[in-house]
């Protein structure tokens, strides 16, 4: 897989700037949407057969039961949606510069969170597997770039969802040195 289908690549003469962009894993976040919507689909499928049957002594104990049993799991589903909602939404934009590395997680066009990491604090760009990115349709692994400072306590995500290690390399090998010219 190319790196250009994965990140936007913008050089300028002092920094390099990633973009990934929303919708860049849909084949990870349906499945999941689609097991949240089950999850939560059961459950009131559930509730709905219950709901004749909750008048008088025993309609209070069937009550409980659905709401002690059978309404988490529907709880759990919706979660399920809102995070596929969100992997398939997000965007993150990364600035690496000889200064520094700034990135900006975005939701629908706004900045939930920015990070900043100075270039003499970081001890490594490392590379993780990102289980939550992984799928079941594919059999590349699935990257993730973070970077850390020298006591290990702050993690800063500087690049994710890049498929198979060569364009895990191929980046990693970008953001180590940003004004390197381009493949």
């Amino acid at each position: 897989m190319s790196l250009r289908r994965t990140v936007r690549i913008t050089h300028t003469p002092e920094s390099v700037e990633l973009y990934f962009p929303p919708m860049r894993m849909p084949e990870v976040a349906l499945p999941l949407a689609i097991f949240g919507v089950i999850a939560t689909l059961l459950p009131a499928v559930a509730i709905a057969a219950l709901l004749p049957s909750l008048a008088g002594a025993t309609g209070m104990v069937s009550a409980v039961l659905v709401a002690s049993f059978v309404v988490p799991f529907a709880i759990f589903g919706a979660a399920f949606v809102l995070l596929a909602l969100y992997m398939f939404c997000n965007a993150l934009l990364v600035r690496v510069d000889r200064h520094a590395i700034d990135t900006a997680r975005v939701l629908f066009g706004i900045v939930i969170r920015r990070r900043k990491i100075m270039r003499g604090d970081i001890a490594a760009i490392e590379s993780e597997i990102a289980s939550r990115y992984q799928s079941v349709f594919s059999s590349d692994p699935v990257y993730q770039l973070v970077a850390r400072d020298g006591q290990r306590s702050r993690r800063v995500v500087v690049a994710e969802t890049l498929k198979g290690e060569s364009v895990m390399e191929e980046l990693k090998a970008l953001i180590e040195n940003p004004t390197r010219s381009s493949r």
